[in-house]
């Protein structure tokens, strides 16, 4: 069947990403350590009883058909934007409009909190870990945490303008670096005698490990067993922390051999990085313990003031129970550091690429389309000018508050493309023709698209309920769902908006722009 879809011309972006720099592009957006550190600090406190390197197991059969839309999608329209492209030009460009934008909006919120956070929850420990204690807290201060920020973000905008080879090399290498922090760690919980373990926590604490636990009791705590809800209800932070783990699709306009790197650098990232939180996550439990781990994560957030210890419960502190080698703890201190600046400035990446592809289909000024040095430059400068008062707000508790509910949107978003991944078929067949046999495959009359569509749709949203509902993730907030309503409509008068201006002012219809793939 002949597709009335047409092709454009080429944008001056080069596909140079081979399958392992996709692959690990894939990952660094979910950094394991990052990600445990999270979880595993304030998880049993959000669901005592949960798990949670079970949880992420499940999480990443959970996240696969998503996963899967995600790669059929990006080897049928190869484009910078990703859903933003597919669905724009299955639909309407609305609805591609409408997701991209909220989900851009969420990265771009990640990139800014990643930013502030690098102080308090990396360097801090770095520094303690070299007894630079005034330094460490120093760099936890709100003043301290921003002027950090903007010292890396800066770093990371000439970074991205180096260039998309460099970029990968820069993961390589900060891959490398997670990687051997976590290696390290690992090692140790596996190797360290418990009476050594035990004997450490005694001094740090003037309690024994079950002492903790009977005092986390004592306040309240009901976390000291397994069990299988809270374990399904932590499916949350896979969600979270693995997201839809199709990042590469966004920058499939720079991907060598995207039919075979699509499903190595998505389907292969969301293995990869899976087995590293796992693995890393369950070697944290073996530290202290199932419930010293979890009984120190619920006095921490409920009962600060029972809580024994002198830094905060971050997996990577965790070295100071296991080893007084100096160079042992600062090595998986800078795992972790490593693996904060291993996720951050893909974010960047990302989004500029997403605000590329609304430049080239009019959206916004040409200008945030012009490539030099391999990169969007003015739309690098732009986010990155943007970002800095931003930084600002997720710092701020009135803003956190606002954005509760950002997690529910993002769910709403990826439900619609799956949805409207499940209705191909039915709706845009040419469309269909231009994916992988995978997609076009029947079982009895139903297109396994439709299938994968449909099952990433109700996965999706018994994660955007649980989200709503679940007041551990801060359940219905009216002020911050209404604002990102706002925010997740806006892109419809925006989109009318300019469509009529460009019209009236230049006589073009952008209408007509999405009956073409945009430009390689």
């Amino acid at each position: 069947m002949t597709t009335e879809i047409k092709y454009r011309r080429a944008s001056g972006l080069v596909r140079s990403l081979g399958a392992l720099d996709t692959l690990n592009l894939n990952v660094s957006m979910c950094s394991p350590p990052q990600g445990v550190l999270w979880a595993w600090t304030w998880g049993a406190a959000m669901f005592p009883g949960a798990l949670l390197s079970l949880s992420y197991f499940l999480g990443i059969f959970a996240i696969l058909p998503i996963a899967l839309i995600y790669v059929l999608w990006t080897i049928a329209m190869p484009r910078s934007g990703g859903d933003y492209v597919w669905l724009s030009r299955a639909y309407h460009p609305i609805i591609g409009f409408m997701v991209n934008f909220f989900l851009t909006f969420v990265m771009l919120n990640w990139y800014a909190m990643n930013l502030q956070t690098t102080g308090p929850f990396f360097l801090a420990s770095f520094f303690t870990a070299l007894g630079y204690t005034d330094l460490a807290g120093w760099v936890s201060s709100f003043e301290g945490s921003m002027i950090i920020g903007i010292i890396f973000l800066i770093i990371y905008a000439v970074l991205i303008l180096r260039g998309m080879r460099f970029f990968a090399l820069f993961l390589r290498i900060f891959f490398v670096l997670s990687l051997v922090g976590s290696a390290v760690f690992i090692v140790l919980a596996l190797l360290t005698p418990t009476s050594v373990i035990m004997s450490r926590f005694m001094q740090y604490t003037g309690m024994s490990v079950e002492e903790l636990v009977n005092r986390a009791v004592a306040l309240g705590f009901t976390g000291t067993a397994v069990a299988l809800l809270p374990t399904l209800m932590g499916l949350i932070f896979p969600f979270q922390n693995y997201s839809w783990a199709a990042f590469p699709s966004y920058i499939a306009g720079e991907i060598k051999e995207v039919k075979r790197n699509a499903w190595i650098g998505i389907i292969g990232g969301l293995f990869a990085m899976g087995a590293w939180y796992v693995v890393l996550g369950h070697s944290v439990y073996m530290v202290l313990g199932y419930q010293g781990v979890s009984a120190l994560s619920w006095l921490y957030q409920w009962n600060p003031d029972k809580y024994p210890l002198p830094f905060a419960p971050y997996p990577q502190n965790y070295a100071f129970f296991m080893t007084d080698n100096v160079v042992l703890i600062a090595l998986i201190a800078f795992g972790w550091l490593a693996s904060g600046i291993y996720l951050t400035p893909p974010n960047l990446l990302i989004v500029s690429r997403n605000v590329f592809a609304w430049a080239v289909d009019g959206l916004l000024p040409q200008k945030l389309r012009e490539v030099k040095w391999g990169s969007p430059i003015y739309s690098v400068v732009t986010l990155s000018i943007i970002t800095i008062p931003l930084m600002y707000l997720v710092g701020l508790a009135s803003y956190q508050v606002m954005i509760v509910n950002t997690f529910f949107f993002m769910q709403l978003a990826l439900i619609i493309v799956a949805l409207g991944s499940a209705l191909l078929p039915y709706k845009k067949k040419e469309l269909l023709e231009l994916m992988p046999g995978t997609a076009k495959k029947k079982i009895g009359n139903i297109y396994m698209i439709t299938i994968i569509g449909l099952l990433a749709a109700v996965l999706h949203a018994w994660v955007a309920y649980s989200a709503i509902t679940a007041p551990a993730l801060g359940g219905l907030q009216l002020v911050s769902f209404l604002f990102n309503l706002a925010i997740f409509l806006l892109p419809i008068p925006l989109y009318i908006i300019v469509r009529h201006y460009r019209l009236a002012k230049e006589g073009i219809d952008i209408n007509l722009l999405y009956k073409e793939v945009p430009v390689e």
